[in-house]
């Protein structure tokens, strides 16, 4: 009876010791982390993921002359580009300036064959809107702290979260690399599953986001992603921090895509090649206008709406990532140009979902704040346009994206013209209409109409292209990212609603 007993007290201190054991492992490796800071994920804009072209054994393809293809177009050597314009594009060019007339849209064909054999040939996508090369973004599967040095550095390159790293560590800091040209949905499954691992890794059960520019869209598709899979957003995000967001597109790929380049005369052979380039290529601009003088007017209009089409019909409109980038006003008149045919028809299902997505991004946003997710937005505004489209001048913007989508909603006109002397703030969404002031100093524009109200904040005059260099922004984001006490545009006179542009950082590679 003895040895029976002494055999069932040592079976119990034996499974006391294994779960004790499983205990400790447990404790170890799914303990919650109690650091007070989220794990972060930035979802960078157009171009600022590390993309390449690879061969069929994963290596970097190599151009004629021996050298690997370069992001972010992958373009042929460019002694292979000047042949294929000299051979496609001369004798078109050539009977222009003689006959002054393109017959048959030759010359327009043809420019538009070699820029796109130029720029957009190594990138063209599947019916289903994948690449059909090896085009890949070296992926960051992970936190900061697993990443190479190298991957790091090219990461901060992009958003110099710095002070970030040093409040919450490497590991809590996480970068989305995608190809920006590719599919959407695809992009927002994988950042899904990026979701899902930085909660495994960190042992947080919410992550914030860090959508910037291009980002904005792929947010969008990730919301409706969580209403596809009936799983609830909130329950992962804690914290939106939108970065200039593309959030309805970007008005100057919506222009280009239904009316082509710009038409005025004074445009075409005066200002729109100089506002393309920086200071120190000035002159190259003015030699490009006078060599633009030579072709008839009405033909060189032609020729560069046609060139436009023509790209976009053979090279991008396949691209679900750039057609998240048309704003929601353009999409079905573009929709009815380039996908109507029977043969778009899968990639015309996913860009009617993201217009979906998109329509009702500002709703789902609402919705998400409701059940606890606190969303935050930077805004750059009052810088002008791109000159290169038709009403580059006719809305406020900064530089790239229209303010109404980068704002979700705010109200303004244009670039330097202020709201009327009547004008009366609208409150729309204003928490406390009696006391809060969210018109700024020259009456260029009014916060209140946007669903972010009380935490969106403002940077007249900034350059789109310019915003990781303004350290106020920076600094403004860690603050968002690390502090829960800071929830709005009241928390800290230092950060008020409106704010001027900066560069101060120095040049970002």
């Amino acid at each position: 009876m003895k040895s029976i007993r002494a055999k069932i007290i040592s079976v119990i201190l034996v499974f006391s010791l294994l779960l004790s054991t499983m205990a400790f492992f447990a404790t170890a490796v799914d303990a919650p982390c109690n650091c007070g800071n989220c794990p972060s994920i930035v979802i960078p804009g157009l171009f600022q993921s590390d993309v390449r072209y690879l061969d069929e054994n994963g290596e970097p393809m190599l151009n004629s002359e021996g050298e690997p293809y370069s992001a972010p177009f992958f373009m042929e050597a460019s002694g292979d580009i000047v042949k294929s314009a000299l051979e496609e594009a001369l004798i078109p060019l050539t009977s222009l300036l003689i006959t002054q007339k393109d017959l048959e849209n030759r010359c327009a064909n043809a420019i538009a064959d070699v820029l796109g054999e130029a720029l957009f040939v190594n990138l063209k996508l599947d019916e289903y809107g994948r690449p059909i090369n090896n085009i890949q973004a070296d992926k960051y599967n992970t936190s900061f702290a697993n990443l190479t040095e190298e991957q790091v550095e090219y990461a901060l390159d992009q958003i110099p979260l710095n002070d970030y790293i040093d409040i919450a560590g490497l590991d809590h800091l996480y970068f989305l690399s995608y190809v920006h040209t590719g599919n959407i949905k695809d992009t927002a499954e994988e950042l899904y599953n990026l979701i899902q691992i930085a909660k495994e890794e960190t042992g947080h059960d919410k992550v914030n986001l860090v959508p910037i520019s291009q980002g904005g869209s792929i947010a969008n598709a990730l919301m409706q992603l969580y209403i596809d899979k009936g799983e609830e957003f909130a329950d992962d995000i804690n914290r939106v921090c939108y970065i200039v967001p593309a959030a309805d597109g970007a008005c100057i790929l919506g222009d280009i895509y239904r009316y082509g380049i710009i038409d005025d005369p004074e445009a075409l052979y005066g200002y729109m090649i100089p506002s393309l380039l920086d200071e120190e290529s000035e002159y190259l601009a003015y030699i490009i206008n006078i060599v633009l003088r030579l072709f008839p007017e009405a033909d060189l209009n032609n020729i560069l709406d046609t060139a436009v089409h023509t790209l976009v019909e053979d090279y991008t409109e396949y691209s679900t990532c750039l057609w998240a980038l048309i704003p929601s006003y353009d999409y079905p008149d573009c929709r009815e140009m380039y996908l109507s045919d029977p043969e778009d028809v899968h990639v015309r299902e996913q860009t009617d979902w993201y217009y979906n997505a998109q329509v009702n991004s500002r709703k789902y946003i609402l919705d998400a704040q409701s059940k606890g997710v606190e969303i935050f937005d930077i805004v750059d505004y009052n810088y002008v346009q791109y000159k290169i489209f038709d009403n580059w001048d006719k809305m406020n913007c900064d530089g790239i994206i229209h303010t109404d989508s980068e704002s979700f909603g705010a109200t303004s006109v244009a670039v330097d013209v202020a709201l009327p002397e009547d004008y009366v703030q609208a409150n729309t969404y204003c928490t406390d209409p009696e006391n809060h002031k969210h018109v700024d100093e020259g009456r260029l524009l009014d916060a209140s109409t946007s669903i972010l109200c009380e935490r969106s904040f403002y940077f007249v005059n900034q350059n789109h292209e310019k915003t990781a260099r303004n350290d106020v922004i920076i600094r403004l984001v860690t603050r968002m990212l690390t502090d829960p006490s800071f929830d709005n545009i009241y928390s800290d006179p230092a950060f008020p609603q409106f704010n001027y542009a900066r560069n101060s950082i120095g040049p970002i590679s």
